[in-house]
């Protein structure tokens, strides 16, 4: 019979470790908190209740002021084909933040086999979400200054 552990921000850093990845953990001892960073990405691990959440947050050099639509499209794209992770553009601060983040189910606890896979799984997930958003973010702006060269070109003639 396979003894199923309670999944613990301990046990999250330690499977991470078996990556060559360590974790930090963030506030004090008890928070169930970590945090790394990869490929040029932050990344926040967290314990909460039932679940555990890999999210990446990539602050933008667009303010609220200056913001075009590009990036909510983009994360709408990322969203309606399957990385696995859920992408979102936050609004709550000066700068525009693309945010992707996946949760896994814990609350029946799991073998270290299963946490190491859940783990790589949800960080392959959020990082692809975050490479979707940016190349998709990507292709709409040259979409958009083909359209705008089309229109000054019609309106020329």
């Amino acid at each position: 019979m396979t003894n199923l552990s309670p999944v613990t921000i301990d046990r999250l850093i330690e499977a991470m470790r078996g990556f060559d990845v360590e974790l930090e953990k963030v506030g004090d001892e008890d928070s169930g908190v970590a945090a790394a960073n990869l490929n040029d990405i932050p990344v926040t691990f967290a314990v909460l209740g039932s679940v555990f959440i890999v999210r990446a947050d990539v602050v933008t050099e667009q303010t609220l002021n200056d913001a075009d639509p590009t990036l909510y499209l983009a994360a709408n794209q990322v969203n309606s084909i399957s990385f696995g992770a859920r992408a979102t553009i936050v609004d709550r601060a000066e700068n525009l933040i693309v945010r992707t983040e996946r949760d896994v189910p814990i609350a029946a606890g799991m073998n270290d086999e299963q946490l190491a896979a859940s783990v790589r799984g949800a960080v392959d997930a959020v990082l692809t979400a975050h490479d979707g958003i940016k190349a998709t973010a990507d292709d709409l702006a040259e979409l958009r200054k083909q359209v705008e060269a089309e229109l000054d070109a019609a309106d020329e003639q």
